[in-house]
């Protein structure tokens, strides 16, 4: 199994240090924590790449080259993360987001093959254990409330519990 990790590119600003990477005319010596959390996570026997794109580019040949393309993404990183997935179209492994952005935006993400979701520690294990059983599920999370994030009205909305109270009451959406 071949496995592109990828980190997408922080937007630009005075805390990402990308200023001062460029004066010292240096590149970071390790990728990402969660990258290698990721790498590590994954079996040994397992072909990784891993390509930070704040500090290098992101070629075809990694696309082309991988089984898997593993994603990892905040919200900082979304439109680089979007820009990932539409270069990803093209190339032939399936992509697995994974990250604060894919646990906060799940649905949006129609692209994503696979969502391994929430502490990456947990869920990781059980996706790469169906995943070699050849019974990979689109969604792997480890938050016991997940079910109710998808339920188009929360159970606590201000809606519901005024209706309890009274019929008359009218409520005002802005």
């Amino acid at each position: 199994m071949k496995v592109l990790i990828v980190q997408p590119e922080y937007a630009k600003s005075y805390w990402s240090l990308d200023h001062f990477m460029r004066f010292t005319g240096k590149k970071p010596a390790f990728p990402a924590k969660e990258l290698l959390l990721i790498s590590i996570l994954l079996p040994i026997t397992w072909n990784r790449k891993i390509v930070d794109t704040n500090f290098d580019r992101l070629r075809e040949s990694d696309l082309q080259w991988s089984d898997y393309i593993f994603i990892n993404a905040s919200e900082k990183q979304y439109k680089s993360t979007v820009q990932i997935l539409n270069k990803s179209e093209s190339a032939s492994g399936k992509i697995v987001g994974c990250g604060p952005l894919f646990t906060e935006y799940f649905g949006e993400f129609e692209k994503v093959d696979h969502l391994v979701l929430d502490n990456i520690r947990k869920t990781l294990p059980k996706f790469i254990n169906d995943l070699e059983n050849n019974n990979a599920k689109k969604v792997y999370h480890s938050n016991p409330f997940f079910e109710i994030r998808k339920a188009s009205e929360s159970y606590y909305s201000v809606k519901r519990i005024a209706g309890k109270f009274s019929d008359n009451i009218q409520l005002a959406y802005y």
